[in-house]
């Protein structure tokens, strides 16, 4: 995939906190029999293409296609190789979601963990058996830890059905309601130190089956990457798409302002699906500072480069806990 002309960065201050979002990806790693890439829309596509019915990768799909929010699609791939050399080779797809079958002989969690975490728009689900796993791994912002005792239970594959479906910044992944697990029974003490080690679980509240939290390792909400993934890659396509389309952007004002108004479009579209947070008068906060040519170094615009893009904005968020206090009157 050639580099795109357009470099975007969100830098998350200390002082602010589509019908999904790309496609899940299941990878078996050191597979007895390869299979290609490929996508499919329902179950029964995946059965018909021969997966064993005992294997990781039906169970991860089956969980996948049984909950409410599923994506329109996901992606399956079996490799001879391990998992982290079988996604080299698929970086022109579309994948976001990755959830990991392991072969003998094949990555350790920490090995895959770290490829992703060079990514710039990937995500590892992962389910680790104990927090002492979970603590081993480290403070990463690309994979999400579930800690559950059943290793063929395919739970990763459950919180993605439940969740892939859904337009990113639209929901959180605390108290997201899972189909076909069996809640974990925790003392509190324990899941306030699995929460703590920025890991999940599954729990049962109000009779509902749902995650514990939405987590990532280095303890973000996994809501807050997927919108600053989401507005990156938007961004980054929307810009890309008017240097393409014209056949020249001049460095002057007006084709500044053309970029401006590609960020400024994307920023509106990320308000309106939740990411981004309003005022007391309900208006977006979310700012654009685009320099103009003549608040730019000469040196720049003799080599073509427009540097002097700015943009802030202040996530919306999401409620995961609240007190609320009563008065009793006799």
């Amino acid at each position: 995939m050639a580099k795109n002309d357009i470099t975007v960065n969100i830098t998350k201050a200390q002082s602010i906190g589509s019908a999904g979002f790309g496609i899940p990806l299941v990878i078996q790693g050191m597979s007895d029999i390869a299979k290609e890439y490929a996508e499919y829309s329902d179950f029964t596509q995946v059965a018909e293409a021969g997966f064993s019915n005992s294997s990781a990768i039906y169970k991860q799909c089956e969980k996948i296609f049984m909950q409410e929010n599923k994506p329109k699609k996901i992606a399956i791939c079996a490799a001879t190789s391990k998992i982290t050399v079988a996604l080299q080779q698929l970086q022109d797809k579309d994948y976001r979601q990755v959830i990991p079958c392991f072969g003998q002989n094949d990555d350790t969690i920490q090995e895959l963990a770290n490829y992703i975490e060079a990514t710039e728009d990937k995500m590892l689900f992962v389910r680790v058996s104990s927090l002492e796993e979970v603590n081993n791994l480290g403070k990463l912002e690309r994979t999400v830890a579930i800690v559950y005792s059943d290793e063929n239970s395919a739970v990763e594959g459950a919180i993605i059905g439940a969740t892939a479906g859904l337009e990113a910044g639209s929901f959180t992944y605390k108290n997201i309601i899972l189909k076909g697990i069996i809640p974990e029974k925790f003392a509190d003490t324990q899941l306030d130190n699995i929460h703590a080690a920025g890991a999940i679980s599954v729990v049962k509240k109000a009779g509902d089956i749902v995650t514990s939290e939405g987590l990532v390792l280095s303890g973000e909400y996994i809501d807050v990457v997927d919108s600053r993934d989401w507005i990156i890659r938007n961004i980054t396509y929307n810009a890309q798409k008017i240097l393409n389309k014209n056949p020249k952007i001049s460095f002057t004002n007006v084709g500044i302002s053309q970029l401006e108004n590609a960020v400024t479009n994307v920023l509106s579209q990320a308000f309106k699906a939740g990411m981004i947070a309003e005022d007391e008068n309900k208006a977006p906060l979310y700012v654009t500072d685009f320099a103009t040519r003549e608040e730019t170094p000469i040196e720049d615009r003799n080599n073509r480069k427009y540097n002097g893009g700015k943009f802030r904005f202040e996530l919306a968020g999401a409620i995961h806990e609240a007190k609320i206090n009563g008065t009793l009157e006799i």
